[in-house]
């Protein structure tokens, strides 16, 4: 699984969730992910976190975790993707792998581990950070449609 992160309009902290760790859960997150998090909101001051609704995400002992790191934070709204930008830049990603690299789209179980690293870590690097910063520039008209629509579907 890889991790990525948008700050002020660019790219920001990215990393991939090695297969040695296991499966995530709240402890491996905090070890793996948040630690990373913690030294790089000290060094960009005005980044804040946003996690989606998964469990690791959501459990009190990543609260906990994220208050004692003190990693600003928020989270999204259940049935909100359009306020996650980040969801927006995996499916640009997923395009330029599709266009670029079409057998490790549909064929992933014969590409070699280390391959679909080196590919996902190209599709990052290629995502234009005018892609990135129209993304974030619609942060808030973004969340201004979700409470007009009442938390419902937006154009987004």
């Amino acid at each position: 699984m890889f991790h990525g992160t948008i700050v002020n309009g660019q790219k920001g902290l990215a990393c991939f969730w090695e297969k040695e760790w296991g499966n995530i859960n709240s402890v491996l997150y905090d070890e793996h992910i948040l630690s990373r998090v913690e030294v790089f909101s000290r060094q960009h001051p005005t980044f804040i976190w946003t996690q989606d609704n998964a469990p690791s995400h959501r459990s009190r002992l990543t609260e906990q975790n994220l208050t004692r790191r003190h990693i600003p934070h928020i989270m999204s709204p259940p049935y909100s993707p359009d306020l996650d930008l980040i969801e927006h830049v995996w499916n640009w990603m997923e395009n330029w792998i599709q266009e670029h690299y079409f057998q490790a789209l549909y064929e992933a179980d014969k590409v070699p581990y280390e391959r679909l690293r080196e590919i996902i870590t190209e599709a990052w690097n290629a995502v234009p950070n005018s892609f990135i910063q129209t993304l974030y520039d619609s942060w808030w008209r973004r969340c201004q449609a979700v409470i007009n629509a009442k938390g419902g579907p937006t154009k987004y």
